[in-house]
């Protein structure tokens, strides 16, 4: 397993079956304060890793994309759209080391978020064209199960003011699509932060669907032709969040496996939960605290087979803040 994230720069951790690891990664020329959020091995010595570094020269946060060949973490020229302010990478999928799609937002001219794609060939990463999603839009998870289908999810603004709702497109190989995707009942509003597909016709997303009937925390599956919402359940105290409560990472090994996790801040101090879908249902599975535990977060979820990996990092006790890594 490899996780990425950021400490005074960017960070990689590997697991190696009894330990992690720290490897040293690479800072772009002419930047400071590189920061990792999103990594995808399609082998054990080919990993690529999404973030944004700050580009001194301009002020500005810039692409960042670094490559892992087995041996060392290397810095890839990431490119930034035309007139951007700032650009930021938030997820990434690879199918192999020569088909990666990378995702996040930009600032256009007029200072609005607009949803951001870039596609790796194996020789460089190119800014790939998505249709139009309302006046303001990003860019939150990615997953291909093919180098010809890819599904990108995030939220937009309708309007330049008001409610967001959830997005997903889609890539076939040849364009980006937009999809229709529902609102939970009772609900007008709502997020999706994280997408898993195991086949071009099965993929979760989750995230948060605010003022639902069924609580704040939203899941929806994509059949090939329709997004449908999924009943989750919430944490039990989750009324008294004083944040958003939010399934932000999912991790799916086949149509009836996948696993989620949850963010929220019950009482005013962040915490986290997780779920599975069993193939019929979502439930609230048992999640594990360091010892001295008083706030802390999950960030990213990756399954294979029956075995998960969540990463995120947590305080307590002398610890300020410190790295959390967990496994069934």
């Amino acid at each position: 397993c490899t996780a990425v994230g950021s400490s005074t720069g960017a960070l990689a951790e590997r697991w190696n079956g009894n330990s992690w690891r720290i490897q040293p990664t690479a800072t772009p020329k002419g930047a400071v304060s590189p920061q990792l959020f999103g990594v995808s091995c399609p082998a054990a010595n080919a990993c690529i890793a999404a973030g944004y570094a700050y580009r001194t020269a301009t002020s500005r946060d810039v692409t960042l994309a670094e490559a892992w060949n087995g041996k060392s973490w290397r810095v890839q020229a990431a490119p930034n759209p035309k007139g951007a302010t700032e650009s930021n990478l938030y997820a990434v999928s690879c199918t192999s080391a020569k088909a990666c799609t990378a995702v996040g937002h930009y600032d256009n001219a007029k200072g609005l978020p607009q949803a951001l794609v870039e596609r790796w060939n194996g020789t460089s990463w190119r800014l790939q064209a998505t249709p139009a999603a309302g006046i303001r839009s990003w860019f939150t998870g990615v997953s291909c199960s093919s180098p010809n289908a890819c599904i990108a999810v995030g939220y937009y603004w309708p309007g330049l003011y008001g409610n967001t709702s959830p997005l997903a497109e889609a890539w076939n190989g040849m364009s980006w699509h937009a999809q229709k995707v529902p609102f939970p009942t009772g609900s007008n509003t709502g997020v999706f932060a994280a997408v898993s597909c195991t086949k071009g016709d099965a993929c979760t997303a989750t995230g948060t669907g605010f003022g639902a009937k069924s609580g704040p925390t939203l899941a929806e599956r994509w059949n090939g032709k329709t997004w449908r919402v999924q009943p989750t359940p919430n944490p039990a105290n989750y009324r008294t969040s004083f944040g958003e409560v939010s399934l932000n990472g999912v991790s799916c090994t086949s149509t009836t496996a996948c696993t989620a996790s949850g963010e929220y801040s019950p009482g005013g101090s962040a915490g986290y939960f997780l779920e599975a879908w069993n193939g019929k249902t979502w439930r609230l599975a048992t999640a594990p605290f360091p010892v001295h535990f008083a706030s802390g977060a999950l960030f990213g979820m990756s399954c294979a087979a029956a075995r998960c990996t969540a990463v995120g990092d947590w305080s307590g006790g002398v610890r300020a803040v410190a790295t959390l890594a967990m496994a069934n």
